[in-house]
């Protein structure tokens, strides 16, 4: 009896190991994917498609969006995708996006987006001097996003 008992927790400690594992190498198949889709919506020609998958990408923290954020950042010429693509660099913190970022205070077109990038980069040099520190979240209504004539504040955001 006890020597079954004994087996049995065995094989329900390899079953439960092999189901963490299993679970484990489905979220990383599911964020692959998940990664992959927003990196094809960051080339599609649908702007709206585009700065989702900025805005998102940047949440994701995905390194490998940093050069096509940073295209994004220097070549559109909608100020709004500019500024998406900004505080999508400022979140992945790679040193590149965030060099890109600082190149944005200063050569930027459009002032409220180089306004963004001043504030992404000096939070930037706190988070590196202090660490990681907690601010209060940007509010994308705030940032008076426009598209097609419409702001994102119009939807109630």
């Amino acid at each position: 009896m006890r020597k079954s008992i004994i087996t049995y927790s065995i094989l329900l400690l390899i079953l439960l190991s092999f189901t963490t594992t299993l679970a484990e190498e489905l979220k990383e198949a599911q964020y692959s994917t998940f990664e992959t889709n927003l990196l094809v919506g960051l080339n599609s020609d649908n702007q709206g498609l585009k700065v989702s998958s900025a805005y998102f990408l940047g949440e994701i923290k995905s390194e490998k969006a940093t050069n096509l954020l940073m295209d994004m950042l220097h070549s559109s010429e909608n100020h709004s995708m500019r500024q998406v693509a900004a505080l999508a660099l400022y979140k992945i913190n790679a040193d590149r996006g965030m060099f890109a970022i600082k190149r944005a205070t200063k050569f930027d077109d459009n002032e409220q987006t180089r306004k963004l990038c001043k504030i992404f980069y000096n939070q930037h040099l706190v988070r590196e001097r202090e660490g990681y520190v907690e601010v209060e979240p940007i509010i994308i209504s705030k940032l008076d996003i426009e598209y097609g004539g419409y702001k994102l504040s119009d939807f109630g955001m």
